[in-house]
C-alpha cells in the first residue's frame, strides 16, 4: 500500500506547495485502517472525502487530504507542537498531525460520536501512536487538561467559534475552523488568529463538511429561544436599514461578525439581547439594534468588501470589535 500512499502525496503536491514534514506524515499513515467499509485502494488514496463510518443516521467522513494540508500548512503546523483537533471522527486527520509534530509533540482530538470515538482508539493503538489522545466529548469545551495549544483544526462545519478555544490556545496561536453559514447554504473556512489583545480572522477557503453535532451546530435554535423571549415586545419596526450589497454577501458577513442570525419560516432574523431585525431586502430593525448598526457602519467604512477580503476583529470572548480589508493593514 506504500506505493498508493505515494501516488495520494503526489496528488497533495499539485494542489499546494505544503512543507516536506506534512507530505512524509501523508506517507506514513494507512488511511483504510479508519474506515469501517472496505474500498478498493484508488479510492482511499485519491485526494477526494471517503465516508470512514455510520452510526445510525449519522455519517462520518475522511476530509480530502489536500484540504487537510493546507489546514495544517494554515496554523504553522510543525514539530513539537501541541494540536487540538474538533470533530477528529475515526482518526486519520489527527494521526497525521502525530507526525507531523513528532514525539515531542501531542495531538488531541475531540469527538462527541462514541462510536467513532472508539474506532479511532483503536487505530491509534494499531499504529502505535503515543503522542495523539482522543477524547469522547462535546468539541465546543475544548479539552483544558492539555491546554494551552499551539493550534486548533476544526474538521467539522461549526456555526460559532467557541470561546474556550480561545482561552486554551496560545498568544500567536491560530486556528482554522469551516464556517456553517446555514442562511446562505455557505462553508467558508477561516483562521483565526490570537494575538496579545484580540483575535483576526482571515478568509482561507470554501469548503463543504458535515455539519457538526452539539453546541457547535445549534446556534439557529439558540437564536430562535433568544427572539422568541423579545420579539412580542414590539409592534411595529424602528427603522429600516438598507445596504448596498447583496443579500449573499450581507449575510455571510453579519454571520461571521456576530453569530447572531437565526432562519423561521423562510424568514432571516438578526437577534441582539433586546432588539432584533428581519431581513426584507435591508434590515427591518425592531427597538435599538446597537450591534447590527455597528457591524453595519464598519463595513460601510471597508465600501462593502467582500467576505472574503475582509479581516475581522474580536475581543477573547468572540464579540465583534470591527472590521477591515485586507489591502488597508
Amino acid at each position: 500500500m506504500h506505493d498508493w500512499r505515494e501516488w495520494l502525496v503526489r496528488q497533495i503536491s499539485l494542489a499546494g506547495n505544503f512543507d516536506k514534514n506534512i507530505l512524509d506524515a501523508f506517507l506514513q499513515v494507512p488511511r483504510e485502517i479508519f474506515s469501517e467499509f472496505k474500498y478498493d485502494p484508488d479510492v482511499v488514496y485519491s485526494d477526494n472525502v471517503i465516508i470512514t463510518a455510520k452510526n445510525k443516521d449519522t455519517y462520518t467522513t475522511s476530509s480530502q487530504p489536500s484540504l487537510m494540508a493546507l489546514f495544517m500548512s494554515a496554523v504553522g503546523l510543525k514539530p513539537g507542537m501541541k494540536v487540538l483537533e474538533i470533530g477528529s471522527g475515526t482518526g486519520y486527520n489527527a494521526c497525521v498531525m502525530a507526525h507531523v509534530v513528532g514525539e515531542e509533540g501531542l495531538v488531541v482530538g475531540v469527538e462527541i460520536n462514541r462510536k467513532f470515538f472508539e474506532k479511532s482508539l483503536e487505530a491509534a493503538s494499531a499504529l502505535s501512536l503515543r503522542n495523539v489522545v482522543f477524547v469522547n466529548a462535546d468539541g465546543f469545551f475544548g479539552f483544558e487538561k492539555f491546554a494551552p495549544y499551539d493550534a486548533v483544526l476544526v474538521t467539522v462545519a461549526v456555526e460559532r467559534i467557541s470561546p474556550y478555544w480561545i482561552e486554551q490556545l496560545r498568544i500567536d496561536g491560530r486556528i482554522v475552523a469551516p464556517m456553517h453559514v446555514y442562511t446562505i447554504d455557505r462553508q467558508p473556512a477561516f483562521v483565526f488568529e490570537k494575538t496579545s489583545e484580540s483575535v483576526i480572522a482571515k478568509h482561507l477557503v470554501e469548503t463543504r463538511f458535515i455539519k457538526a453535532g452539539g453546541s457547535l451546530g445549534d446556534l439557529n435554535e439558540r437564536n430562535l429561544e433568544r427572539l422568541s423571549k423579545i420579539e412580542k415586545t414590539f409592534t411595529e419596526p424602528s427603522s429600516f436599514l438598507r445596504l448596498p450589497s447583496s443579500q449573499y454577501e450581507t449575510l455571510g458577513v453579519f454571520h461571521v461578525a456576530s453569530w447572531s442570525l437565526c432562519e423561521r419560516l423562510g424568514w432571516i432574523y438578526f437577534v441582539e439581547d433586546s432588539a432584533f431585525a428581519r431581513w426584507k431586502g435591508g434590515w427591518e430593525t425592531y427597538g435599538e439594534t446597537r450591534l447590527l448598526r455597528t457591524i453595519a457602519e464598519e463595513w460601510a467604512r471597508t465600501r462593502y468588501t467582500p467576505m472574503t477580503l475582509l479581516i475581522f476583529h474580536y475581543d477573547y470572548g468572540m464579540n465583534f470589535k470591527g472590521l477591515e480589508r485586507w489591502d488597508e493593514t
